[in-house]
């Protein structure tokens, strides 16, 4: 492994105490720390519960910071992220194998940051890092080279694989694999990593985005075959004689592929993500009143909407109240005050 920061090989350290073990790679130029997952809860000060939490939110790299990509995942970026969501600390982190790069001192600054917060109940393996030969551990270190492997990138997080189909990939010509999430069945290139769904396919993966918050707002997923297109360069994996049709994804700039004779849609790598971003920042800048006809109409298809189950409905039904409760409740910060402080006092009466 290339150390992210300045280039050099790195090495690989295998550390040994009578209860545990670590592994990680170090730069020892630079001091740049890569961390497989689980790795950072041993490496830095022992304290109780899990210290792999992460946040995105307000992370974002400098402007003239290069991206970095994960040592393990071929092609994955790196995403910023605060330690525990602290503004001082932000580290970079892959979410296909949850791996972390530290910079040089980060680990230390981590450490730092656990003492203040929590009681720390031995120094783990950072005394290690700290004082390379201290005799009670044992320790092997070898030409990172050497202990290198790589992590299947993952189509979408808990996604499992079903095999390899007839159909090629519009974008490189490569045969795609299947995969299942969620009872939902995809297809995806292992060469590009683009993804050939149909739109009911596309609808069901978006209902499961983030426990259903996404699972009422359909508008923009039904317009895809109204919207105006362009025949793009692409043919369909399902119909050989057909052109896909290049077209926005609602007000997004996300421009995805679909085939108009069966309904199949293309979208290129991270392409679905941008999607489900879009639909929060939508969600978010909906007011009650327009969450108000959207519960009527909702409740209503329970009732009228023979193309789908009703508990499907029932479903959506429910997801669009739960987001009129939450806008409702920040429209009107009294209400907003009145609740949370109502959850502190029910917290504090049942620590009692």
């Amino acid at each position: 492994m290339k150390c992210l920061d300045c280039g050099q090989e790195m090495a690989a350290y295998e550390v040994q105490t009578n209860t545990a073990k670590a592994v990680y790679d170090v730069c020892e130029a630079c001091g740049g720390l890569w961390l497989d997952k689980g790795q950072l809860d041993k490496v830095a000060f022992q304290v109780d519960g899990d210290i792999e939490y992460c946040s995105t939110e307000d992370a974002e790299a400098p402007a003239a910071a290069p991206d970095k990509l994960c040592p393990r995942c071929t092609g994955e970026h790196l995403q910023r992220v605060k330690f525990l969501g602290d503004d001082k600390i932000v580290l970079q982190h892959c979410p296909n194998c949850l791996g972390f790069w530290l910079d040089g001192g980060q680990i230390g600054q981590i450490d730092d940051e656990l003492a203040k917060i929590m009681p720390v109940k031995s120094k783990g393996f950072s005394e290690f890092l700290a004082n390379t030969h201290l005799p009670h551990f044992n320790y092997r270190k070898r030409d990172s080279a050497e202990t290198d492997f790589t992590v299947p990138v993952l189509p979408l997080p808990e996604a499992t694989p079903e095999g390899t189909t007839l159909h090629k990939c519009p974008a490189c010509g490569l045969f795609l694999d299947a995969w299942k999430i969620h009872g939902i069945g995809f297809e995806t290139c292992p060469g590009c990593a683009g993804l050939w769904l149909h739109e009911k396919q596309l609808k069901a993966l978006k209902d499961q985005t983030d426990d259903g918050d996404l699972r009422w707002m359909d508008d923009e997923i039904a317009a895809i075959e109204k919207t105006s297109a362009m025949i793009s360069d692409k043919r369909c994996p399902e119909c050989a004689d057909c052109r896909l049709l290049s077209t926005h994804f609602g007000n997004s700039g996300i421009t995805i592929d679909r085939c108009d004779h069966c309904r199949g849609v293309w979208l290129e790598r991270g392409e679905f993500e941008g999607m489900a971003g879009y639909l929060h920042e939508e969600l978010d800048h909906e007011s009650s009143a327009d969450l108000r006809k959207e519960v009527v109409k909702d409740v209503k298809a329970v009732f009228t909407d023979k193309s789908r189950s009703k508990l499907a409905e029932i479903r959506d039904a429910k997801s669009a109240i739960s987001a009129l409760i939450n806008t409702s409740i920040f429209e009107h910060p009294a209400l907003a005050e009145f609740l949370l402080n109502a959850n502190k006092a029910e917290r504090v009466i049942g620590g009692n």
